[in-house]
């Protein structure tokens, strides 16, 4: 899987961004790197970056000015953060602005790769459950209102009589409705139909 992920290094210290590369690329990672922080956030991203290697101490825009940056943007890679000893205080407020981790300086080789595949394993579980969520949302707006009142009923565990007494419609309505809509959501059981709505949020709002 780390393979196919690139990782952003962005670290003002030449020699630590240039070893730290050779070290990610012999592990075979594919690497970018950027000498600040204002460099990496006016770079043009590639789809496929699994994690970002952050140095919070640069000159310009901080690591900690960064992460305020991607806290604004959609799908922002995963962030581990590198800090110099002592800077503890400065990683926890990292991890506050979303920093899935945080390694201090020198770092053993072996815990870097370990934590930068670990980030890049976590993204792309997270850009798949993003996917989905996006599936379900659009497989739920093709219902109609009263299609999607009972799904909601169904999320919540209501059996048909209690929906239909609430939605003031008769029980064999309300089996239609159902039947209906699980063959909108192109699924053939009840628990597929309650997996898509709670992906789609459905189960939030109810």
């Amino acid at each position: 899987m780390a393979e196919r992920h690139v990782v952003a290094v962005v670290d003002d210290d030449d020699a630590v961004r240039l070893s730290t590369a050779r070290l990610l690329e012999r592990a075979g990672l594919r690497v970018q790197t950027f000498a600040s922080g204002d460099a990496f956030l006016e770079a043009r991203l590639p789809d496929q970056m699994g994690c970002i290697l952050l140095d919070m101490r640069m000159p310009g825009r901080n690591g900690l000015d960064v992460l305020r940056v991607l806290s604004e943007r959609d799908s922002a890679p995963a962030v581990l953060v590198l800090t110099g000893h002592g800077d503890i205080p400065l990683a926890v407020e990292a991890m506050k602005l979303g920093a899935i981790d945080f390694l201090e300086k020198p770092y053993q080789p072996g815990a870097l790769i370990g934590a930068v595949e670990g980030a890049c394993e976590l993204r792309a579980r997270s850009r798949a459950s993003e996917a989905a969520k996006g599936e379900a949302a659009e497989l739920t707006r093709t219902l109609s209102e009263r299609q999607r009142q009972v799904l909601e009923g169904i999320v919540q565990g209501k059996p048909n009589k209690i929906i239909a007494y609430e939605l003031d419609l008769s029980i064999r309505t309300v089996e239609a409705y159902r039947a209906q809509l699980l063959d909108k959501l192109g699924v053939r059981s009840t628990a597929e139909a309650v997996r898509i709505a709670l992906a789609a949020g459905i189960g939030a709002e109810v």
